[in-house]
């Protein structure tokens, strides 16, 4: 198998970063991103090969990273981000084993992540964020598929969707003002929830 390593990249400052990855049959690829700076963009766009990878750390305000996977075999996004008024849109669809964690430090930060599996396999999501003002909307299309999601700080918004038979959902909200819950499982669920101030 070959794969395809695209160097960390380092970026100081407003930018943009737009990485393309798509192997021919049989390939897979990873993409390894490091930027500093605001007002950064980083999107990422891995389809078509037999599993994908990317690892993304992102310093600087009002930023935002876009990651789109799809094929078959498995596919990882590990992303993290420091800073206030950043966003991350990810979404993962195939028929393999797919996973992503997402961790937010900071305040007014948005995480959306879509997993969309069908092929028969689990999807695995953990999504921290630690600051105010913070907003987490998750969406699981699939069969025994699983979410960790935490929230530390006040005036923090969640809400998850999951769709298919023996999903499970960890969620946990510690801060002041958090908003209702939004949570919607269908096909004998499990759901461990904690609000705490």
């Amino acid at each position: 198998m070959n794969t395809m390593s695209f160097p960390a990249f380092r970026l100081a400052g407003a930018a943009a970063l737009l990485v393309c990855a798509m192997p021919l049959a049989a390939q897979s690829n990873s993409v390894f991103v490091d930027q500093i700076g605001s007002g950064s963009t980083i999107d990422i766009d891995q389809s078509n090969g037999t599993g994908q990878s990317a690892d993304v750390d992102q310093n600087g305000n009002g930023s935002f990273i876009g990651i789109d996977q799809s094929g078959t075999g498995t596919h990882t996004a590990d992303i993290t981000q420091n800073g206030d008024g950043n966003s991350i849109d990810v979404t993962q669809s195939g028929a393999g084993d797919i996973g992503a964690s997402v961790n937010q430090a900071g305040t007014d930060n948005a995480a959306l992540l879509t997993q969309n599996n069908d092929g028969g396999l689990a999807s695995t999501a953990e999504i921290v964020q630690n600051g105010s003002t913070n907003s987490i909307s998750l969406i699981q299309d699939g069969s025994d598929n699983h979410a960790l999601m935490t929230q530390l700080g006040d005036n923090n918004t969640m809400s998850a969707t999951q769709l298919g038979d023996g999903n499970s959902l960890d969620w946990m909200q510690n801060g002041t003002g958090l908003s209702d819950m939004s949570v919607v499982q269908t096909g004998g669920a499990v759901a461990v929830i904690t609000q705490s101030n």
